[in-house]
C-alpha cells in the first residue's frame, strides 16, 4: 500500500510485527503497520493485552492517576494555564486525564472512539458522563469554539493520521493550540528489544492496535500536512517515572528496572536517545492580510 501520510510507495521493511511487518517510507520517514488496519472503534475488542481487565489490580486505577495529574500540569505549563481556556481532548481513553483537565479548565470537552474505553470512562467517571462522548470528535457545530485542543496518543491509531489531525483542528478558536504526545519511535529497533527483553505485549515488539509510529523526520511532515506549526517540541521520559513503569510491566519493577529509572532522572539518557514520549505544542499559522 502506499504510505498514509505522503502517498509514496517506496516503503521498505523495517520489522517482522507477528503476521505483518513494519514498513518505513524513504519519503516522509513514516513507519506504519502492513496490514494497516485500524481498529481505533473497538481497540479493545481483539487485544490479547487486555490492559482494561487491570483496572480492578490494586494501584492501576491510582497509578494512572498519577501519571495523567502530571501530564495535565505539564499541558497547563505549557498552554500558559487553563483557568480561562475551553478544552478539548480527543481520545479520552480511560478518563484519567480527563479527571485532571476537568477540574482545571474553564471548560472541558472529551470524544473517545472506543465503546470498551468510553464504557470504562463513564464507570470509574460518572462524573464525566456528560462532558465526554462516544464519537471520534465532537459535533461540527462546536468548530472553531475551544483554545486547546489535546491529543494524547491518539494518533498511533488514526487511519490518515494527517486529515485526522487536520480535522481535530477545525475546532479550534482563532489563535488556540493543540497539545500532541505520541511515543517517539526513532529508535524503533531499539525499543522492540527493550520490549521483548521485558516480555511486554505478550512477546510482540509493539503495542497491538497501533498502526502509526511517528519519528522526528516524520512527525514534522505529520504538522506541515496538517497545517500546523510546532512551538515547543520535546521529550518527556517514560522510563524516569516509575509508575509508568508499575502500568507498563502489570509489577512493580525489578531492582535492575529501577536503577535504570534512576539513571534516566539522573541524566535524562532515555530523552538524549528518544526512546522518551514527542510533546509537542502547535497553532495553525496566522494568515497573513495582503498589504493594500
Amino acid at each position: 500500500m502506499n504510505c498514509p501520510l505522503c502517498g509514496g510507495h517506496r516503503a521498505g521493511q523495517a520489522l517482522r510485527c507477528g503476521d505483518g511487518a513494519i514498513m518505513r517510507c524513504p519519503d516522509c520517514g513514516l513507519l506504519y503497520r502492513e496490514p494497516y488496519r485500524s481498529c481505533t472503534a473497538a481497540k479493545c475488542a481483539d487485544c490479547a493485552d487486555r490492559c482494561i481487565d487491570r483496572l480492578a489490580d490494586p494501584g492501576f486505577l491510582e497509578a494512572r492517576l498519577r501519571v495523567d495529574a502530571r501530564r495535565a500540569a505539564r499541558i497547563e505549563k505549557l498552554a500558559g494555564g487553563l483557568a480561562r481556556l475551553k478544552v478539548l481532548e480527543v481520545g479520552a481513553g480511560l478518563g484519567c486525564l480527563a479527571h485532571s483537565l476537568s477540574r482545571t479548565a474553564a471548560f472541558y470537552r472529551g470524544t473517545e472512539a472506543s465503546p470498551v474505553f468510553y464504557g470504562c470512562l463513564k464507570k470509574n467517571f460518572p462524573e464525566l458522563a456528560g462532558s465526554v462522548e462516544n464519537s471520534f470528535l465532537p459535533s461540527p457545530g462546536e468548530k472553531g469554539s475551544f483554545d486547546l485542543v489535546v491529543l494524547v496518543d491518539s494518533l498511533q491509531f488514526a487511519p490518515d493520521p494527517a486529515r485526522f489531525l487536520r480535522a481535530a483542528a477545525e475546532y479550534l478558536a482563532p489563535g488556540g493550540l493543540v497539545y500532541l504526545e505520541l511515543p517517539d519511535e526513532s529508535s524503533l529497533t531499539l525499543r522492540a528489544a527493550a520490549r521483548k527483553l521485558l516480555g511486554l505485549y505478550r512477546g510482540a515488539p509493539l503495542h497491538h492496535g497501533h498502526i502509526n509510529f511517528f519519528t522526528a523526520g516524520s512527525l514534522p511532515r505529520l504538522l506541515g500536512a496538517a497545517g500546523l506549526e510546532p512551538r515547543v517540541l520535546t521529550q518527556a521520559s517514560i522510563v524516569s517515572d516509575e509508575d509508568r513503569l508499575f502500568l507498563t510491566l502489570k509489577k512493580t519493577p525489578p531492582f535492575w528496572v529501577r536503577a535504570l529509572s534512576l539513571a534516566a532522572r539522573l541524566t535524562a539518557a532515555d530523552t538524549l536517545l528518544r526512546l522518551g514520549n514527542t510533546v509537542c505544542l502547535c497553532a495553525r499559522p496566522e494568515k497573513k492580510s495582503l498589504a493594500c
